[in-house]
C-alpha cells in the first residue's frame, strides 16, 4: 500500500503534465468567468442572436483564449511537482465557485505561474502571456475603471469638449448649440477599446515571433490612438447633433464604431507582424 501511494502521484504527474493541468484549469476558469455575460446575452437575445453578437464578449477575447490555450497544450510536457499540485488544488476550488471575478483572479495567478517558470521564447511562455493579457479587458480594465472611474472618464470628456468647443464640467459636456449636455458614462470610455488593443497586439506578437520591437510598440500606440479617435468622434457627433442621439448612441452607432475600431486594430496589428511567421512549435 505504501508503495502504491509513493508511485501514484509520479505516474499521474507523468500522464497529465503541468501545461495540460494548468491549461485545463485556466480553460475552466475562463468559462466560469465568462459565464455570466454569456448567460445574460442568451437570455436577452436568444442563442442565435447572442452567438452572432459573440455572446457580448469581444471576438479578440475569444481568439486570445483559444490561441493561448492552444500554445499551452502544445507545449513540451513538464513534470508536476508537489507545489504544482497544491496550487492546482486551490485553483480548482476557485474556478468551480460561481464567482466570475474569483475565476479571473485564478486565471491570472495560473498564467503568471506558467509565465514565471517557463523558458524565454518558449511556446508555454508565449501562451501564458496571451492568457494573462486576456484577463485585462474582462477583469483588470473593469477593476481600474471602478477604482479610477472619474479620472479615466475625464480624459474622454476633455477630448470631446475640445472637439465640440464647449467647456466641460467633470464628465458633463454641453452640446455645441447649448441646448443641453451629455454625460460620459463608463460604458462610453475609450479605455475598454484600448485594453482590447493591448490584448490584440500581445496576442499577435506571441502567436508569431514572440519578439517585440520599437516599431511594434509604436504601431500599438497608433492603434490605441485610432480606437480612441473613433470613440471620441462618435461621442462628439452626439454633441453636435443631439437630435440624432438614438441613432449615434444606439445599436447603429455602436455597431459602426465597433466595426471601425475592430478594423483599425486588425489592420494596424497586421502591419506590426506582417513579416513574422506564425509559430506553433
Amino acid at each position: 500500500m505504501s508503495s502504491l501511494k509513493a508511485t501514484f502521484p509520479i505516474a499521474l504527474g507523468e500522464a497529465v503534465s503541468k501545461p495540460l493541468l494548468f491549461g485545463s484549469l485556466i480553460a475552466i476558469g475562463s468559462a466560469n468567468g465568462l459565464s455570466e455575460k454569456v448567460l445574460t446575452s442568451v437570455s436577452l437575445e436568444g442563442f442565435l442572436g447572442a452567438a452572432l453578437n459573440t455572446f457580448d464578449v469581444s471576438v479578440f477575447v475569444w481568439l486570445a483564449l483559444g490561441a493561448g490555450l492552444l500554445l499551452v497544450y502544445r507545449s513540451a510536457p513538464e513534470e508536476i511537482h508537489g507545489s504544482d499540485w497544491a496550487l492546482a488544488a486551490g485553483a480548482g476550488i476557485g474556478v468551480l465557485l460561481p464567482v466570475p471575478a474569483l475565476s479571473w483572479l485564478v486565471v491570472t495567478g495560473l498564467s503568471l505561474s506558467l509565465l514565471i517558470r517557463s523558458a524565454p521564447g518558449s511556446m508555454l511562455r508565449r501562451g501564458a502571456i496571451i492568457l494573462l493579457a486576456a484577463t485585462i479587458p474582462v477583469f483588470w480594465a473593469r477593476l481600474v475603471m471602478s477604482v479610477f472611474n472619474e479620472t479615466v472618464l475625464a480624459v474622454d470628456a476633455f477630448l470631446v469638449s475640445l472637439a465640440v468647443g464647449s467647456a466641460r464640467n467633470g464628465n458633463l459636456v454641453p452640446f455645441a448649440d447649448g441646448s443641453g449636455a451629455l454625460w460620459i458614462a463608463p460604458g462610453c470610455s475609450s479605455f475598454t477599446n484600448i485594453s482590447l488593443v493591448i490584448l490584440a497586439f500581445v496576442g499577435l506578437v506571441n502567436i508569431t515571433s514572440g519578439k517585440w520591437s520599437s516599431a511594434k510598440l509604436g504601431l500599438g500606440l497608433l492603434a490605441c490612438a485610432a480606437v480612441m479617435l473613433i470613440n471620441v468622434t462618435r461621442i462628439s457627433l452626439i454633441g453636435y447633433y443631439p437630435e440624432h442621439f438614438e441613432l449615434i448612441h444606439g445599436e447603429t452607432g455602436a455597431g459602426i464604431a465597433g466595426w471601425l475600431a475592430t478594423l483599425a486594430i486588425v489592420a494596424i496589428g497586421w502591419l506590426a507582424v506582417r513579416s513574422d511567421a506564425i509559430s506553433l512549435d
